[in-house]
């Protein structure tokens, strides 16, 4: 019997369950980390890339805002499960009919209010069936998957033992004999440890990914050129040799306007330092340093 295909065996309704409240929290919270990180890395990468360009960079913002709702609105495209929702081991699936992953135009219509999240939370939360208004526009509904592919793993493994004993009359030796089907438990645990894992990993990439594109910008560029060469710098802690890995700073620009803070370790042949400088750019002029102050270290 293809167990994986079977929607009219109401005796295998048991392997989908409603996700709770949690776990799909927990699920939007891994894809809303992801998105944010790898969309503010693109779109930082974006803005230095063309910010001296108005309209091109006005043309950019539109088209990347648009990809973004799109990719956001189709991430339970794959077998109607985001990264989040692989985690927590659930997806979704037609209200109707279990067995069946919705298609693409109703994955992308339930997500239609996910922009206005806290009514959907609210929704979801108060709802006896566990849906948002999403979920009952476009007739889904989200369920616990894990005990559903780990049956159908034993049924195929069930079924393939049974061939062979069809064929020879006996199991091989090098076959495993499948024990009878027991319901597993999820250990939360280990969910929330990867969830963690991933929050940590995206984190880092997204702090040194991002520092690393501003340290390229023409801003940074002229503030340690101003460190090197000022002579209160240097009367301190001596020719400046290097910057240290610990920096941070912002950037804002807007119709030739710009604002830049940076704070940086400087290392020098007598000493360190560090160094709070803050620049400014105004009708598309060139960066100058309005603000300079440093502590030795």
């Amino acid at each position: 019997m293809d167990y994986s295909n079977n929607a009219n065996d109401s005796q295998l309704q048991f392997l989908f369950q409603e996700a709770s409240v949690g776990r799909r929290l927990g699920a939007f919270l891994i894809d809303h980390i992801i998105f944010t990180f790898v969309f503010m890395f693109a779109y930082s990468f974006v803005f230095f890339a063309i910010h001296d360009d108005e309209p091109l960079w006005q043309i950019a913002r539109i088209v990347f805002w648009v990809i973004f709702f799109l990719v956001y609105g189709l991430r339970d495209i794959i077998k109607g499960q985001s990264i989040g929702k692989r985690v927590f081991g659930i997806g979704v699936r037609d209200v109707s009919d279990n067995f069946t992953v919705p298609s693409v135009p109703r994955l992308f219509l339930r997500q239609i209010f996910s922009p206005l999240w806290p009514i959907e939370f609210l929704a979801l939360v108060f709802s006896s069936e566990n849906r948002k208004i999403g979920d009952k526009i476009a007739g889904t509904g989200v369920y616990n998957l894990r005990e559903y592919e780990d049956f159908v793993l034993y049924a195929k493994r069930m079924g393939y033992i049974n061939q062979i004993q069809g064929d020879q009359g006996t199991v091989p030796q090098n076959v495993r004999v499948v024990e009878p089907y027991q319901p597993k438990k999820t250990k939360i645990a280990v969910i929330i440890i990867g969830a963690v894992l991933v929050f940590v990993i995206l984190f880092c990439a997204m702090f040194f990914g991002v520092f690393s594109v501003l340290r390229n910008h023409t801003s940074y560029h002229l503030a340690t050129e101003y460190i090197r060469a000022n002579p209160e710098i240097v009367a301190v802690i001596g020719e400046v040799e290097g910057f240290g890995f610990r920096q941070s700073g912002s950037l804002s620009i807007s119709s030739g306007r710009g604002d830049a803070s940076y704070s940086i370790d400087v290392r020098g042949t007598d000493g360190n330092a560090r160094v709070f400088i803050e620049l400014q750019m105004r009708d598309g002029g060139d960066w100058e340093v309005v603000r300079f102050n440093f502590v030795q270290r």
